[in-house]
């Protein structure tokens, strides 16, 4: 026995509704994670679409390498939590040449006005800091991994304002140098600044008395 046809109006709208999946399936594609785009630009930049330019956007890679006491380096995001007297260093891979630093922030909330470390990274290169390991008996430090922006001096009242405009993982006013997209893997951390103008990535140490 043949099946009844759907009537037009019916079809029409499973139709409509079909090619409006379809659409947003591509246009999820065509947007892609920030890890996505962070590969791209970082490590593989011949893959990124045509007629993009890179230096619109600052994306960098970033891992926490974990020491275990025989020596091997564990990769991990920088979302997760690191105990007082960890060692570890840090690893960045970025979109541009930039200059990379280290800020810290202690318990109580102070932040240090000169970098723990501050190097060169090359675009597409690693870059690796030295070992590093923050001791305390209470509360938490705030290791700032910075991308530094590509304007001379003032690195240190950038992040200041980086710091005071960011949240809780987000944005917390409409600063037009704040547009990141960040996605933490178990492994890494994949960051973009959509406007540009730099990337900071914190890594939290919590110290608890032994």
């Amino acid at each position: 026995m043949p099946k009844p046809s759907l009537p037009n109006s019916r079809r029409a709208s499973r139709t409509l509704s079909a090619t409006v999946l379809a659409l947003a399936c591509c246009a999820a594609v065509a947007a892609g994670t920030a890890k996505d785009v962070v590969v791209d630009r970082v490590l593989q930049p011949a893959l990124a679409p045509a007629g993009v330019v890179a230096a619109a956007e600052d994306a960098m890679v970033v891992s926490v390498l974990l020491e275990s006491p025989d020596g091997t380096l564990s990769p991990r995001g920088t979302d997760k939590l690191f105990q007082t007297g960890d060692r570890f260093r840090v690893k960045l891979v970025a979109s541009r040449d930039a200059k990379v630093s280290l800020y810290n922030t202690n318990p109580r909330g102070e932040t240090g006005s000169k970098p723990l470390w501050e190097g060169v990274v090359k675009v597409g290169q690693d870059t690796i800091s030295p070992r590093l390991a923050l001791t305390g008996s209470s509360g938490v430090d705030q290791l700032h991994v910075l991308m530094e922006p590509q304007t001379s001096g003032g690195v240190f009242a950038w992040l200041g304002n980086w710091l005071d405009n960011f949240k809780d993982g987000r944005p917390g006013s409409a600063n037009k140098d704040i547009q990141l997209d960040v996605q933490n893997t178990e492994t890494a951390s994949y960051l973009v600044n959509h406007g540009g103008r730099g990337l900071v990535a914190t890594i939290r140490i919590v110290h608890t008395a032994r």
